[in-house]
């Protein structure tokens, strides 16, 4: 299993943040990987839905657990059968919120070469999450 882990801290309540997370509409706008995600049902654990990539085709995604208001966690599964699962978690600091993306791979590709491609662009999308939560929190 392969791990990569980014986190930063905002100002922005807990709740600004988690309200982009919540919307799967919302995704594309603050994640510019993702040009769609729809989910089957509320977001609850178990749901399930298909996250389309810009240059890859549409895959179906799996929500195996959600805390409202505080973490969720998203699975995909790439064509060699690697599990890829990122979890979102917030946490309430003193005047802040700490944000953490945290990327596992698990199966034939999960490595350091495949991981670093995938993670590449985890902290530019944090800052356009925290950029975008702001902009909705005016």
């Amino acid at each position: 299993m392969w791990t990569y882990e980014h986190s930063i801290e905002t100002a922005l309540p807990q709740a600004a943040v988690w309200d982009c997370y919540a919307d799967p509409a919302l995704w594309p706008e603050w994640d510019k990987e993702v040009r769609e995600l729809t989910l089957d049902g509320p977001l609850a654990p178990g749901v399930r839905g298909t996250l389309d990539l810009h240059g890859l085709p549409p895959t179906e995604l799996t929500i195996p657990s959600v805390i409202p208001g505080t973490a969720l966690t998203t699975e995909v599964r790439i064509p060699d059968g690697t599990l890829l699962r990122f979890t979102y978690h917030l946490a309430e600091l003193s005047r802040a919120t700490r944000v953490t993306h945290r990327a596992q791979l698990d199966g034939p590709s999960a490595g350091q070469e495949f991981g670093a491609a995938i993670t590449a662009p985890v902290p530019d999308t944090m800052r356009a999450l925290i950029h975008f939560a702001a902009s909705r929190a005016r």
